[in-house]
């Protein structure tokens, strides 16, 4: 896989960058609905009701990232169909990947933080602990449904 000055980038570099900052612009609103507003009517409207998502568009912002890149380096698909570390690392290190990658990560801490929030009104888990583990997940994605996942058998043992 070549660097991106050798690889031919099919993406506008301005439509990437305008994707990135509209993914980033669009995710917070929702976060700030799971987090401080749990019971609202528009929040289980949007998370449970709605037949479209916001991690709908965050996935299809995502493909209109990545697509690009495959077809401009269609190495990248051996190196994620057996990857190793350096592999990664070349994905990653150039404007298309980190978009993507970016992007990535937003969709599915939002699925993940939806999923949590789902589950702690299935179980009626009290939000005032709940909430700020939203928070870690919106930061620290996977540590943060690891904590939910402490936290939730704590409150049944609880209960």
């Amino acid at each position: 896989m070549g660097d991106e000055k050798q690889r031919k980038n099919l993406m506008n570099p301005q439509l990437q960058n305008t994707l990135f900052n509209l993914a980033n612009t669009f995710v917070m609103p929702f976060w700030i609905l799971l987090i401080f507003a749990p019971h609202a009517k528009l929040t289980t409207w949007i998370f449970e009701k709605a037949t479209l998502r916001p991690m709908h568009f965050l996935a299809v912002i995502y493909a209109a990232l990545v697509i690009p890149g495959v077809l401009s380096s269609p190495q990248s698909l051996a190196v994620l169909s057996q990857p190793t570390l350096e592999g990664v690392q070349q994905l990653l290190s150039n404007s298309s990947g980190a978009a993507a990658g970016w992007v990535h990560y937003l969709c599915f801490d939002l699925f993940v933080g939806a999923w949590i929030w789902k589950t702690a009104r299935e179980k009626k888990h009290r939000f005032i602990w709940v909430s700020p583990v939203l928070f870690f997940v919106l930061m620290l994605g996977p540590f943060g449904w690891l904590i939910f996942e402490a936290g939730s058998r704590v409150a049944q043992r609880s209960s």
